[in-house]
């Protein structure tokens, strides 16, 4: 009889304690793909230093980057095609080179149904 109600007693602890972690629970502040899109998007803003943030408030963000590691040295290369530039930058984040490219205008594309 006891053990019985020993069990019992443990059981309604486990029971209890599971109740009140839940009171403590606080929905996330972020939630959907877009909310962390936008959460990531603006991290990898505020952590840019030196060349890499000045261009960045310049010219805002591109979704073309490339990251390059060939014989132990990093670079990385942003293009910007409605401007027609494109920006290398090495490890620590320092403009190596800037050149103008091929302009294209994607947003006047006409696309085939």
């Amino acid at each position: 009889m006891k053990q019985y109600i020993a069990w019992l007693f443990v059981l309604s602890l486990f029971g209890a304690s599971s109740v009140v972690a839940g009171s403590d629970y606080h929905a996330p502040g972020v939630t959907g793909k877009k909310a962390r899109k936008q959460v990531r998007h603006f991290l990898y803003a505020k952590n840019l230093t030196g060349d890499k943030k000045a261009v960045f408030d310049e010219y805002g963000y591109t979704h073309n980057r490339l990251r390059f590691s060939m014989g132990g040295k990093v670079t990385e290369r942003w293009r910007y095609y409605d401007r027609g530039l494109e920006f290398t930058f090495d490890q620590e984040g320092s403009l190596i080179e800037k050149r103008e490219i091929a302009r294209e205008d994607r947003r006047g594309w006409v696309y085939e149904e």
